[in-house]
């Protein structure tokens, strides 16, 4: 999972998770809480999987390092991800955030009714969170604690067993765009702050007492050289 020198001025990342066991030490950073677990599940093409813990409020998380930036230009982000189980009673987290769930499982941005609240100081991703007054995804951002104004994008989680590409892409100044199955959906504005060095993470949350299983395909971060 190591960044690579393409040539043309980019840093980039990609894990496909087609191999026997990751490094949760040197390869990516991982978090769970009360049984919930993350490891590969030797699915056809290879998939990480993440499972809940059967209690309200487990988490279960996988991230990079914190090696990335926007402030150099264009920061990209994206995840191809299946639920395993039904989309009910849950929280997702996809995007950058400025905490490893290896030092603190949290979940960065989660919102009840329409009310956001963040956990982390800077962070822009995509929020989907059955506590919510509409159980589709949501674009977030949290820019040095100040929440930025969410965007609806009115797209609904897959079912289970259908996957789902989200991305999001941040510019110098800290701006979001958030793409769906390669359609664009909306965007934030100050979504975050462009200097902060932050990790991108796939993170779940159960909303009961029920464990939940996410599967992510593959992970891809690309930012520019500095």
């Amino acid at each position: 999972m190591a960044s690579t020198d393409t040539g043309f001025g980019k840093v980039k990342l990609f894990n496909d998770f087609n191999c026997p066991v990751v490094d949760e030490t040197n390869d990516i950073l991982v978090g769970a809480e009360n049984s919930s677990t993350e490891a590969i599940s030797t699915a056809n093409g290879g998939v990480f999987r993440l499972t809940t813990g059967a209690t309200d409020g487990n988490r279960a998380a996988f991230s990079t390092s914190l090696n990335y930036q926007a402030d150099g230009g264009l920061l990209i982000g994206e995840a191809r991800i299946k639920s395993v189980t039904a989309i009910t009673i849950r929280a997702y987290f996809i995007g950058f955030t400025d905490v490893v769930p290896s030092g603190t499982l949290e979940n960065p941005i989660e919102m009840s009714g329409t009310t956001l609240t963040s956990t982390a100081d800077d962070a822009v991703g995509f929020m989907y969170d059955t506590d919510s007054t509409n159980d589709t995804w949501y674009g977030v951002g949290v820019k040095a604690g100040a929440d930025a104004v969410p965007v609806n994008t009115g797209v609904a989680p897959a079912a289970a067993g259908t996957y789902q590409t989200l991305r999001v892409e941040v510019n110098a100044d800290g701006n979001a765009r958030f793409f769906i199955d390669g359609k664009y959906e909306g965007s934030v504005s100050s979504a975050v702050t462009a200097s902060t060095a932050l990790c991108f993470i796939v993170m779940m949350e159960t909303r009961s007492a029920a464990t939940k299983v996410l599967d992510t395909d593959y992970i891809y971060v690309e930012m520019s050289r500095t």
